[in-house]
This record gives C-alpha cells, sequence and structure tokens, in this order.
C-alpha cells in the first residue's frame, strides 16, 4: 500500500478533473481491499485510515470505513488511538447505528490510567455523543468531573454540558456539583468549562434558585480578571484572557435577566460594566469582543438609561473603526437597541448615513435599515434628502425595499402634505419601476384623502409633467393615469387637453416595461382615464372621438382582461351623458389602511409568484389547526350588468338561528415585551386533561416573522403541541397555537415557555407562566 503523501501527490499532480477522479476512485478502490485483509498490521491501518480522513476532507463517500476507524481504538497505542478516535468524530456522527460500538471503547478510555487517553475519550465523547451514549456514560462523566487531575477535569465539565443538551434528564446529576466546582476552579480552562456547565443548566430550566445563588462568586471572578494586571500566559492585545471575560459576562446575562431582582448583584454588575467599557481601548478584536458583550449585557440586564446610553456610544466608536467587521457588528447590534435609547442612538445619525456610502454592500444594508429605524419626525427632512441620494445609486434589489419604506415613512412622519406630495413625485420619478403594487395603491389612497382641492391640482399638474418627460417609470405613468380620470379638468386652464389626450395615447400604445403585467396594468388604468375623460372634454368633439377610438383599439387585444373591458367602456362610451357622469363619478377616498413595514431580510417583491405551500410532512396525525376561512360577500354591485337589463337586487342574508355555545374564556396575560404580547386560556377541560390555547400579538409597528414557541412542564404533565397558524404577524395581527396537558388529577399546570422572533432583529426571550388558576 503506498504512503499518504503519495496519494495526496497524486491528486495534487492532476491536470484535470477526469485525471483527479481517476485517481481517488483507484485509491478508493485500493483502501477497500485492504480493509478485507484480516492481517493487515496496526502501522498499515494507520495509514489507511489517514487516507480515509483525505477522502473525507475531499467530500468522497468514507462510510465503508467506519469500523475500520473503530478497530485502532482498541489498541494499546496511543498514536493509533489518537488517529483513531480523529476519524471516528469526523466520518461518523451521533445518528449513525455504528456508533454503538463505540460505548465499550469510550468506557474503557474514560476508566484508564494514562490522562492522554482519557482527554481522547472525552473530546470524542463531547463531539458525537447521542442520547443513548449520553445514558451509558454519564456516570464515568460524573465521577471525572471530581477529578483531582485539573486537565481531566476541565474536559469532563465541559463534556458534561454537552450530555445534559442532549438528554435533560442528566442535569439533575451534575447540578449539585456546579457550587463546588466554581469554588475549586483553579485554572482558566477549568472556569471556562464550568460557565458552559451552568449556562446549559440554566437554559434547560434546572434549579434556577441554586444557579442564580453563584452570581456573586462570577462578579467576584470577574472583578478579579478586570483587575488582573498582565499576564503572559492569557493577555490577548492588552485584555487578560478575553474568552474568559466573555464567558463570564454571557453566564451573567443569562442569569440575570428577566425578574432578577437582588438589587445589590445589579448594582454591582452595574459598576463593573461601566469600569470595564470605559476601560478597554476599541482598537483590535480582543478587546472589541468583550466591549460587544459588555454592550449586549446592559441591554438585557435591569440596568439604568446613563448605562444603556453608555453602551450606545460604545457601539458609536465600532462605528467610527475602520475595520469593516466593527462596524458591521455596531450597525446590527443598534438595530436591536435603537428601540431602547432611540435618542442615544439619534447622537450617531451622521455616521450611520455615512455608511450608506460604504463599498461594502454588506455595511450599506445594515445601515439602510438602520436609517429607517432612526428616522422620525424631527429629523425626516434630511433623512428623505439622503436616503433619495442613496436610491439613485443603490442596488437593484434594494429599491423595492426602498421605495416602499420610503412611503411609508413619508405618509407617516410629513411635515405638510405639500412636501409630502413634492417627494414622492421625486421618488417616482427616478425609481417608478421599483414600487411594489400595494405601495402605489397607498400613494393614490394618500391623494384621495387630500381635502385641498389645489394641492391636488398641483398634485396633478407635476406628474403629468413628469410622465411628458419620460414614459419608462411604470408607478409614476400609471398614477399619472389614474389623476388625469379623476382630477384632468382641474388642470385644463395651465395644460391643453390636447396634450392630456396625447399623453394618454403615448402611454396606452408606446409603454413597454420589462415586466409584461406592469405594460397591461397601465393599459387598464390609461383604459379608465380616457373614458372618465370623456365626460369632462364634451366641449371637444375631437377629442373625444380620439378617446373612443383609444378604447376601441384595445377591442382586439390579445389579453382578455384588457379586450373585456375595452368593449364594456366602448358600450359604456355611447350611453346618455347623464348615465356616463352617473357612473363614472370620482372615486370616493378610502379609510386609511396601515401598511406592514419589512424587514430588508424578509423583503420579498410581491409582484413574484407566492411561493406554493408545502405539506408539513411532520403532521402525521393530521393535527393541523385550519385558519379561519374568508368568509365571502353577500351583496354584488354589477354596474355594466344594470345598462342593459333590469338591476340585480342584493342578496339578503339568510339568518340562522346558532346552538347555545358556551360562554368565551377571557386570555390571561403572561407575558409581554416592546414587540409582542402572549396570552394563554383554556380552551376545554376535563379531570387529568386539559386544551389551552395560546395568543401571540403583534404590540409593534413592524413585522414579526419567524416566530417559535417551545413550551414545557413538570415532570408529573405530559404537553402535547400542535402547529402554530403562522409565523409572521403584522401590526395588530395574532396568532394561535393549542396546547393539550394531560396528568395527574388535581395538579396545577405550570409552563415554562421560550419564545424566539423578529422583528428588525432576532429576539429570544424565556418566561415561566402558572396563572391561568386551574387544576387538571
Amino acid at each position: 500500500m503506498g504512503s499518504l503523501k503519495s496519494f495526496i501527490t497524486s491528486v495534487r499532480k492532476a491536470k484535470t478533473i477526469a485525471d483527479e477522479r481517476a485517481a481517488i476512485r483507484k485509491e478508493s478502490a485500493a483502501i477497500r481491499s485492504s480493509i478485507r485483509d484480516t492481517s493487515i498490521d496496526e502501522r498499515s491501518r494507520r495509514t489507511l485510515i489517514a487516507k480515509l480522513i483525505y477522502l473525507y476532507i475531499l467530500g468522497e463517500p468514507t462510510h465503508f470505513g467506519q469500523v475500520e476507524c473503530l478497530k485502532l481504538l482498541a489498541t494499546q497505542s496511543f498514536t493509533s488511538k489518537r488517529l483513531g478516535y480523529l476519524a471516528t468524530m469526523l466520518i461518523l456522527d451521533e445518528n449513525q447505528e455504528v456508533l454503538t460500538l463505540l460505548t465499550n471503547s469510550l468506557d474503557n478510555d474514560l476508566q484508564h490510567s494514562n490522562q492522554l487517553f482519557v482527554g481522547l475519550a472525552l473530546v470524542t465523547l463531547g463531539n458525537i455523543a447521542s442520547t443513548e451514549l449520553a445514558r451509558d456514560l454519564y456516570t464515568n462523566v460524573s465521577r471525572l468531573v471530581q477529578s483531582s487531575n485539573p486537565y481531566i477535569r476541565k474536559k469532563a465539565i465541559m463534556v458534561a454540558a454537552k450530555l445534559i443538551q442532549k438528554d435533560p434528564d442528566l442535569t439533575e446529576f451534575f447540578i449539585e456539583l456546579v457550587p463546588s466546582l466554581l469554588t475549586s476552579a483553579k485554572t482558566h480552562g477549568e472556569w471556562l468549562a464550568s460557565l458552559a456547565l451552568v449556562k446549559s443548566c440554566y437554559e434547560l430550566g434546572a434549579d434556577r434558585q441554586l444557579l442564580r445563588a453563584q452570581v456573586p462568586q462570577l462578579l467576584t471572578q470577574l472583578t478579579s480578571l478586570r483587575t488582573t494586571g498582565f499576564s503572559p500566559e492569557y493577555d490577548v492585545a492588552g485584555v487578560p484572557d478575553p474568552f474568559l471575560f466573555v464567558s463570564l459576562l454571557q453566564t451573567l446575562r443569562v442569569l440575570m435577566a428577566d425578574d432578577y431582582s437582588d438589587e445589590k448583584n445589579i448594582d454591582r454588575l452595574t459598576d463593573l460594566l461601566t469600569q470595564i467599557a470605559s476601560k478597554v481601548e476599541t482598537l483590535k478584536n480582543a478587546p472589541n469582543a468583550v466591549l460587544y458583550e459588555v454592550v449586549k449585557t446592559i441591554f438585557e440586564i435591569q440596568s439604568d438609561s446613563s448605562l444603556k446610553i453608555l453602551g450606545v456610544n460604545v457601539l458609536g466608536k465600532f462605528l467610527g473603526s475602520k475595520d469593516n467587521n466593527s462596524r458591521y457588528v455596531a450597525l446590527n447590534t443598534l438595530l436591536t437597541v435603537v428601540q431602547h435609547e432611540p435618542k442615544a442612538v439619534q447622537r450617531h445619525r451622521a455616521t450611520v448615513v455615512a455608511c450608506l456610502r460604504d463599498q461594502d454592500i454588506s455595511i450599506r444594508r445594515r445601515a439602510l435599515e438602520l436609517s429607517f429605524a432612526i428616522l422620525d419626525k424631527n429629523n425626516i427632512r434630511v433623512m428623505i434628502k439622503e436616503l433619495i441620494l442613496f436610491l439613485h445609486t443603490a442596488e437593484t434589489d434594494l429599491k423595492p425595499y426602498l421605495t416602499g419604506q420610503l412611503t411609508l415613512a413619508i405618509e407617516r412622519y410629513s411635515p405638510s402634505e405639500r412636501w409630502e406630495f413634492e417627494t414622492l413625485i421625486s421618488i417616482l420619478s427616478v425609481s417608478g419601476n421599483f414600487f411594489e403594487f400595494d405601495i402605489v395603491s397607498s400613494i393614490l389612497g394618500i391623494i384621495m384623502r387630500c381635502s385641498d382641492g389645489e394641492l391636488v391640482r398641483w398634485v396633478t399638474q407635476q406628474l403629468f409633467e413628469e410622465s411628458l418627460k419620460t414614459q419608462d417609470q411604470f408607478a409614476l405613468n400609471l398614477i399619472c393615469c389614474w389623476c388625469l380620470g379623476e382630477y384632468g379638468e382641474s388642470i385644463f386652464g395651465s395644460v391643453s387637453p390636447e396634450k392630456i389626450v396625447s399623453l394618454l395615447q403615448t402611454l396606452l400604445v408606446e409603454s413597454h416595461y420589462e415586466d409584461k403585467s406592469n405594460t397591461e396594468q397601465l393599459v387598464k388604468y390609461g383604459l379608465m382615464a380616457s373614458l372618465k375623460l370623456s365626460v369632462k372634454l364634451q366641449q371637444y368633439p375631437q377629442l373625444v372621438e380620439s378617446l373612443r377610438q383609444l378604447i376601441a383599439s384595445k377591442a382586439n387585444d390579445i389579453n382578455l382582461e384588457i379586450q373585456i373591458r375595452a368593449i364594456e367602456y366602448g358600450e359604456i362610451f355611447v350611453q346618455p351623458l347623464d348615465v356616463k357622469k352617473g357612473l363614472l363619478e370620482k372615486m370616493p377616498a378610502p379609510a386609511f389602511k396601515s401598511h406592514k413595514g419589512a424587514s430588508l431580510s424578509t423583503a420579498v417583491p410581491q409582484k413574484k409568484a407566492v411561493a406554493k405551500q408545502e405539506p408539513d410532512l411532520l403532521d402525521l396525525l393530521g393535527d393541523d389547526i385550519p385558519q379561519e376561512a374568508v368568509k365571502p360577500s353577500t351583496e354584488t354591485l354589477d354596474l355594466i350588468s344594470g345598462l342593459f337589463s333590469a338591476p340585480i337586487a342584493p342578496i339578503a342574508p339568510v339568518a340562522v338561528s346558532e346552538p347555545d355555545v358556551e360562554p368565551v374564556v377571557e386570555y390571561t396575560d403572561a407575558f409581554h415585551d416592546s414587540n409582542v404580547h402572549v396570552s394563554f386560556r383554556i380552551k376545554s377541560s376535563e379531570p387529568g386533561h386539559a386544551v389551552l390555547e395560546s395568543r401571540i400579538t403583534n404590540t409593534s409597528i413592524g413585522v414579526v416573522s419567524q416566530i417559535s414557541m417551545l413550551v414545557a412542564v413538570t415532570k408529573s404533565l405530559k404537553l402535547q403541541l400542535l402547529p402554530m397558524t403562522g409565523t409572521s404577524i403584522g401590526p395588530g395581527d395574532s396568532v394561535y397555537q393549542q396546547l393539550s396537558v394531560s396528568g395527574k388529577q388535581g395538579a396545577k399546570i405550570k409552563l415554562r415557555v421560550k419564545l424566539s422572533y423578529e422583528n428588525v432583529a432576532p429576539v429570544e426571550t424565556q418566561f415561566d407562566f402558572a396563572g391561568l388558576g386551574q387544576t387538571l
């Protein structure tokens, strides 16, 4: 058998892909043949496994060598064991059935007298442990956690944290060791491992009072670390062990978040955070990592406003850095904290806007989202001006998001109607092809709700003049057509009717957009505008005839809907003037409709085809909760048929007698933050069983997406979660999820809920709830 070096050389020397594949196939066949040789010596087996690892790195199949890896573990040579464990960690994972053959080798090595053998076994167990392996070997790990050897103890503690993640029931065997582990920890490695164990236990809902009792000791260690001078063993860029710094801050953040109420410890941590933020310089990655964790901790514990302002200022320093990573992290974090300290974030507005001109697209995207997040009525003029400048040079995929968010921001914070229309027209003139249709409808609604007739006339004239300059901006031309049909007569004094008719002819005949549906939509609007203008141009019979011919020219259009409209409009055209005036009255102003703000990461053009809903493969029992069906309208109004036949009487709603129903149980509040409100109610109950319903309501002004709720109950109860009715909700909307709880009669219902969602940035929180006031 050739050496590993010769195999690697043959692969690298290949001049074509075919030559490379041939070399790999040849060696793979040789390895398969060698596996069948029962007389192969240990050294040759090591070479074989080394080649197998190289094949794995190349992305080739290696499943045929799994058992051969396990054979190396049975030897007493450290070199063979080390290679065998490395191959096992790479080639096997927790889902492989052959993993059960590993149990005996791990058990033996975990009890070996050589610490290096024990270390190899611990590392492998921590990396590929399955639930079964965790249950079989946790006693070995529990014994090694209390070892006097710091090398073994460090690795065992870290593995314990991994095992309880695989099987949460094992938490009770390790959590009692936490106080002694923290007390006896002498090296930074032991501290890092112990903190990992604390976080794992806390996240799995173990005895939180016991874990929170360790906060003073963690604060003492953080104080000691902060006051430590230069340490050649741990110092990185002037920071004494940034890894331990970060881990301590993360653990304290976990333990002291939510309902932590020890004011003495909170004040102590607050002082430490202030000192760290003031002392550490933002020069290199190591101190920046510590400061980043400091900022995250500030905004997740019960800190005062001054400390939060300090945290925002630290992020402001990141923004001023030349390092792209630091600026990206700052922008991303500011997006999550802007709702807590909007005024402090506003102070860095100039720097945020400057990031819109950065060469890095990732920074520009985050700066764009943050720009909209800090936009308000006080800075609307300055921010909109900057964003319109950015719109001119923005990437094509950003423009639909930009135009939509600009329109919503202008509608919400506009200082005056005149400024609002001026700004909208300027945006339409440069990016009219990047407006979603719901945003176009919103702009039309703004115009229709305007009560100033002179302003509406000015808007119509401005739209007309801009459309004369260019016919390649879809949204501009569409809105112009609509306004000419509704308010065209208001500009007859300053614009000749001939020019208006000529523009309509140009738009209907010559305008062609990249998206064919846009062209068809413009023709439909142009036909309606032509029909409405025909009533207002009675003193210009030649122009009326031109409009009639324009409508008639579309009667043979290849698009069926356009063809039908043209024929119907032609029939209306020849009706008496009083009938036409009644049919073609101005549209009433629609009620104001708030639009959902979009996140840049989830903004999808609505003109794209709606994704087909795939069946839920996990729903084997068909327990999906159907969404509420949309009720069809019971009244119709057919204006066209009314011209040629008797009017259609509205359909009278049929009265249906409803059976007696049980009174609806009100929801009980369970949790709320600045974005969502969670509540529960008992939908039905019987002895030993209850069906609960959760309701998650969006209380923010943006879209809440990626909603996920995990629920745990006490060991005496059993829980079944049914699918949620949705994962994304707009402002004021709600989603629901049913929970089936069963257990011993009389047991109290206690829930531990882990809720995650996205609103500009990902949010994850956990809370307990036992307020239903009813037992099983």
